[in-house]
């Protein structure tokens, strides 16, 4: 699993194939009403040409990520040692800029390393027709 991957599928799809070839064969095989049907029996229910679409990772969010990830780090980690080492009576602890610093950091290799599941189409399509398709199942 890579953040580059591209995706395909029919428009409404939500489960995704990595190639295109598998695509028309899931639009073929949905369009089978028995085993054994021949082609042209499946194709006269596709409605062609098939728009197939590219799909890739949606981007995670940046700086605005990064920084809220940074956040809600700081945030735990203080409430938790204070919970645990502070004045029950005292303010909350506040982070030194070194912690923020390094929080930020943190946040920033978190989303550059995440791999989202969710991907985002990329406005290409490609089409296939009924004669490619059929060149393809021989």
């Amino acid at each position: 699993m890579k953040k580059d991957d591209v995706f395909y599928g029919l428009e409404h799809w939500e489960k995704l194939e990595s190639d295109l070839e598998t695509v028309t064969e899931r639009v073929l095989e949905n369009a089978c009403y028995k085993v054994g049907e021949g082609f042209d029996a499946m194709a006269d229910r596709v409605t062609w040409p098939i728009r197939i679409f590219v799909f890739k990772r949606k981007a995670v969010g940046g700086e605005k990520c990064a920084a809220a990830i940074a956040y809600k780090a700081i945030e735990q980690a203080f409430e938790n040692l204070d919970d645990d080492y502070s004045d029950p009576d005292g303010c909350a602890s506040k982070p030194s800029e070194a912690i923020k610093e390094a929080a930020l950091a943190f946040g920033r290799a978190v989303v550059a390393e995440y791999i989202p599941w969710i991907c985002e189409p990329t406005g290409e399509v490609i089409e296939y027709t009924r004669e490619q398709i059929k060149l393809q199942q021989r």
